[in-house]
């Protein structure tokens, strides 16, 4: 699969973690894969995913279901990030 194309189908993996009741370790740990998979990119990307992946994984909530739950500016924020790297890889 090419950069590009891990890339989109994370940004759609953001947009359905919304809607599911996925835990955000789960999340974290393919968010980290999928960038860790990414062909000929810069380790000072890989640093800066898993400092994302610390995110993902400490800056949510339990919500009145008991589901986590993400900060809706964090997935924003991590949306803008992964279109920042389609721009460049």
């Amino acid at each position: 699969m090419s950069n590009r194309s891990t890339l989109e189908n994370f940004l759609t993996d953001i947009s359905h973690f919304c809607n599911s009741r996925e835990s955000r370790s789960d999340f974290a740990i393919r968010f980290i894969e999928a960038i860790e998979s990414l062909d000929d990119i810069p380790f000072s990307v890989i640093d800066e995913a898993r400092d994302w992946q610390y995110k993902i994984e400490t800056e949510g909530y339990v919500d009145q279901e008991r589901y986590e739950k993400l900060n809706s500016a964090l997935l924003s924020e991590l949306s803008q990030w992964i279109k920042d790297l389609l721009r460049v890889f």
